[in-house]
């Protein structure tokens, strides 16, 4: 997994609340409106297939580089892997990811 550090940039997001995996945020987002939110994208996680594969299997394991966003509320990490689709992650207090989504115009 490598981190890159991104010129802070604001995108609209879904995002699901305390989702348990993958399959979890997409049935709330596919089966409810959920307002867009603005969120402040800084930071780039790039995955292995094998350890996004592990990460979005369960969301609630907690990671460390999570728990480095706490001091910026409202921030979010984008989570990008090859061939798979890019989640954005709000800690919001924890070390896991308590908020995760996709761009408003993904589902």
């Amino acid at each position: 997994m490598s981190t890159t550090l991104l010129p802070p940039y604001q995108f609209r997001i879904r995002f699901s609340r305390n989702p348990k995996n993958y399959r979890a945020m997409m049935r709330e987002l596919s089966g409810y409106y959920v307002e867009p939110e603005l969120a402040w994208v800084i930071e780039r996680k790039t995955m292995t297939q094998a350890e996004y594969r592990a990460f979005e299997r369960d969301f609630t394991n907690p990671q460390p580089w999570i728990w480095e966003l706490n001091s910026r509320p409202g921030h979010c990490i984008m989570v990008v892997a090859p061939r798979m689709p890019t989640l954005y992650v709000r800690a919001e207090g924890t070390d896991h990811a308590s908020y995760v989504g996709l761009p408003s115009d993904e589902e």
